[in-house]
């Protein structure tokens, strides 16, 4: 039984550990309201269409590996700077710092104008071009694509219909491609309930607000577990700065092109065409087994987005001979942007390119 006396010593000690939570609260969000700078590695834009760029990361001088490492984002949603987050949290910035010659496809601002934007355009025109552009910037005759969430499967799309690219590696990182797993997601989208079509035709392109709540809908406490973090290691250091800038990526939605919402929707959450062999684009059927390159496929265990089956299906669909699967701990997004990701995945991805690259 606690006496009175140590009943009140401990009283004391945990009042005096919240006034020092409060503080630094009030020092982090009030007094110093500031917050991170986006897109922390330096770059430069070495091709442009529209609104698509590609970008470069680091200085020259630095690269170890000739061939360059192309990374393709998820298209809409959110914007791809949590590749970049901060310094000491920024997969590019690791990636550059081991030497990768490190390149970004980035998307835009989706808009009004981008409504047809699916994946023809981006399988057939958009990747193949930043490919070529990456080579000729890097002098280079090989490359390794790495394909982030949506990016994966549009980059997985890529390489079965076009088995003659120049892709030596290819990285999937929780890339959804049996949407047969795709968890709540595909229940919502099922096209019994669910009227993609007259959604599309209403809006054109989807809203961010709407992309927003949909995703805040898989996890509706999501965001009151991300406070009662911050309070809990609001004096650790560097948690406040990655708190501001993962809660201010966190909710910078933009939208999604209609299309390419249309054919996620329809024909990979509803009829899984792209594991089925069923998927059609300008005419040619996508078939994954064509896909031979050196494969690693990564799925995080807490992922409710895309469960790790879901990504693990790129896996079992090609026939790549080296070919491997990690499912680390983390979310969707912690997996590859998260504090311990420089302990996990980063390091084995420098590893695993850099033993097939020269």
């Amino acid at each position: 039984m606690v006496s009175q006396a140590e009943f009140v010593s401990q009283f004391q000690e945990d009042m005096q550990e919240h006034l020092k939570r409060a503080q630094a609260m009030v020092d982090s969000f009030v007094i110093n309201p500031a917050e991170p700078p986006i897109d922390v590695t330096p770059y430069e834009v070495v091709w442009k269409r529209g609104k698509v760029r590609l970008l470069r990361y680091g200085e020259r001088d630095r690269i170890k590996h000739r061939t360059p490492y192309l990374m393709v984002p998820w298209l809409g949603i959110s914007r791809p700077y949590v590749l970049d987050l901060l310094p000491g949290n920024s997969m590019i910035e690791y990636l550059t710092n081991q030497g990768h010659d490190v390149y970004l496809l980035d998307w835009g601002e989706i808009a009004a104008e981008d409504k047809e934007l699916g994946f023809e355009e981006a399988v057939f025109k958009l990747i193949p071009r930043a490919i070529d552009r990456a080579l000729e910037a890097s002098d280079a005759t090989e490359i390794t694509l790495n394909g982030i969430c949506l990016g994966g499967t549009l980059a997985a799309t890529y390489l079965a219909t076009h088995p003659d690219s120049p892709v030596k590696n290819f990285v999937a990182i929780v890339a959804p491609i049996n949407f047969e797993e795709g968890g709540m997601f595909r229940v919502w989208l099922d096209e019994r309930y669910f009227p993609a079509d007259l959604i599309v035709e209403h809006y054109g392109v989807l809203p961010a607000n709407l992309m927003g709540a949909g995703f805040k809908m898989l996890r509706p406490t999501l965001d009151a577990q991300a406070l009662s973090g911050l309070w809990a290691n609001v004096n650790r250091p560097g948690y406040v700065d990655n708190y501001k800038a993962m809660n201010r990526w966190a909710s910078d939605f933009i939208g999604m092109p209609g299309r390419f919402f249309a054919q996620l929707s329809k024909q990979m959450y509803g009829r899984n065409e792209l594991v089925n062999g069923e998927f059609v684009l300008n005419g040619r059927r996508v078939d994954l087994s064509k896909i031979q390159q050196p494969l690693l496929c990564v799925a995080a265990s807490q992922d409710f987005i895309v469960p790790a089956p879901a990504a693990r299906g790129l896996l079992d669909a090609v026939s790549s001979e080296d070919k491997e699967f990690m499912e680390l701990p983390g979310g969707h997004i912690s997996v590859f942007s998260g504090r311990q990701a420089n302990h996990t995945l980063w390091p084995k991805i420098d590893e695993w390119v850099t033993e097939r690259v020269e």
